[in-house]
């Protein structure tokens, strides 16, 4: 974080003054200053952001249309929409997807993740990774995908896993992030785990998220 203009100018005013008293008090505001200003700069070694941004349609990011063919509606990107979890079906398919803001002959990755697993108090399994295809093509996610058609769009890296949160571990925000792949970029998965999904890293490349929404479920007690 960088110091106001000012700020340092007010401390080196300050230090110029000739009087005794006020090179005491000179003294003890320079001393200030060079405490707050290490303060600003201290960084803890190996400190990194564990989430990655949702805006939720806030700025330049847009919202991700994703429907359930159970929904009457798109998900509403928001802390407050929860879906039922009786609603999702053992092996059922992926949610319907659209944004119309996909440009032509651009090819896109969506993947879908959970922060809190197995819990949002004690995330040590984030993220958990549900869903990942690669290689849609713009002209696709602009008229929508429709969810018994994904066995055809792009490249699937990992296989959909419907929400499925631990018995009495609370809520679980289930977020779906849309990337912009470079011409000629293509992306690979390390291994199949689902845990521990390391998100930063794998889009660390990419463009984005361009688009994004979120939904919360839980499997109370």
């Amino acid at each position: 974080m960088l110091l106001s203009p000012l700020f340092i100018i007010d401390c080196s005013y300050r230090t110029r003054l000739t009087t005794q008293e006020s090179k005491m008090k000179s003294k003890l505001f320079l001393n200030f200053c060079l405490a707050t200003l290490a303060l600003f700069c201290v960084v803890t070694p190996g400190q990194s952001v564990e989430l990655v941004e949702l805006k939720c349609g806030k700025g330049n990011e847009k919202v991700l249309s994703v429907r359930y063919d159970f929904m009457n509606g798109n998900i509403r990107c928001s802390d407050d929409e929860k879906v039922p979890l009786s609603l999702f079906r053992p092996g059922g398919l992926p949610p319907i997807v659209k944004y119309k803001e996909a440009k032509e002959g651009t090819r896109y990755l969506l993947l879908m993740v959970d922060p809190d697993a197995p819990s949002a108090k004690n995330p040590v399994m984030r993220y958990w990774l549900h869903w990942v295809v690669t290689q849609i093509q713009g002209e696709d996610l602009k008229r929508g995908i429709e969810s018994q058609d994904w066995g055809s769009i792009g490249r699937t890296l990992m296989s959909y896993n419907p929400p499925t949160p631990p018995k009495g571990s609370g809520p679980h925000r289930y977020q779906f992030f849309l990337f912009q792949l470079q011409p000629g970029q293509d992306v690979t998965l390390k291994n199949d785990d689902r845990g521990k999904f390391d998100l930063q890293g794998f889009t660390a490349n990419l463009k984005g998220p361009v688009a994004s929404t979120q939904f919360k479920a839980e499997k109370p007690e």
